[in-house]
């Protein structure tokens, strides 16, 4: 089953992480946890939407720089806001590249693989820098803890990187098989498929990219890039039990607690 959207006028990607199944058979219940990309863009009558659903605390993963530029998150009244920074690579040297519009020095650094490999480490180090690492375990602990607010929704700038990876998180230790964690994973390509086709086309018109298609390892996501960061998993801790209890903090007890939380 795929997780379920929440149609909103000022966010793209929300989704109801409920309805997933573990190999041994319980259900992750619908209401519990939500994500998303920012709600820095959310009108009137999405606020009102997220309120009649009974949010109660919402994550935010964006650094404050991303937060400057695209805004606080608009939230019902009462629902209380954690700011778990969470890097995600710089993506903002990108932006400035492509506003040079220095076609040869874009494909200098996106080409040829660059900007794969680019993503590629960025995954990597969700599970390799201890404050990124931080950020995940926090938030995790924090759903595992479902006295202190739940329904959560986390979310970052679009929804895709370290959100799909919390997501990720989430389902494999709840037991859902890696082949449906990978599905709801790649879902975020064709929420966004068309708006990137569209922004290609509007760079290219405009002269400030020569190849468009230099951006598609940044703006997509691939299988590689989430098997990138379970390698790194198995590298450092040898198994995906481990690096919950060593690598998040979660101890078994807190892994109890955090099946329990998803099953309301």
């Amino acid at each position: 089953m795929n997780s379920r959207p929440m149609p909103l006028e000022g966010a793209v990607n929300v989704r109801d992480v409920g309805g997933y199944r573990s190999v041994s058979g319980p259900e992750i219940a619908p209401g519990r946890v939500l994500r998303a990309d920012a709600l820095s863009r959310l009108t009137v009558a999405d606020v009102r939407t997220l309120g009649a659903f009974g949010l109660r605390t919402v994550v935010d993963f964006r650094m404050p720089g991303e937060i400057l530029v695209n805004g606080e998150d608009r939230l019902p009244p009462g629902v209380t806001r954690v700011s778990l920074p969470v890097n995600g690579g710089d993506l903002g040297t990108f932006y400035d590249l492509i506003a040079s519009g220095d076609h040869q020095r874009q494909e200098e650094v996106l080409g040829h693989g660059r900007a794969t490999e680019f993503m590629l480490q960025v995954h990597r180090d969700f599970v390799a820098d201890p404050r990124q690492r931080d950020g995940f375990g926090i938030a995790l602990r924090m759903i595992a803890d479902a006295s202190h607010g739940l329904p959560l929704l986390y979310h970052c700038t679009s929804g895709k990187d370290r959100t799909g990876w919390m997501t990720a998180i989430v389902l494999t230790a709840f037991g859902v098989p890696h082949a449906t964690v990978m599905n709801d994973y790649l879902l975020s390509n064709d929420i966004y498929r068309t708006r990137y086709f569209k922004l290609g086309n509007d760079l290219a018109k405009t002269g400030m990219m020569r190849d468009p298609g230099l951006l598609r390892p940044v703006l997509e996501l691939s299988p590689a890039y989430l098997d990138a960061a379970f390698g790194e998993v198995w590298h450092r801790y040898g198994s995906f039990g481990t690096f919950l209890a060593r690598g998040l903090d979660l101890d078994d007890q807190a892994q109890c607690q955090l099946r329990d939380a998803l099953t309301g």
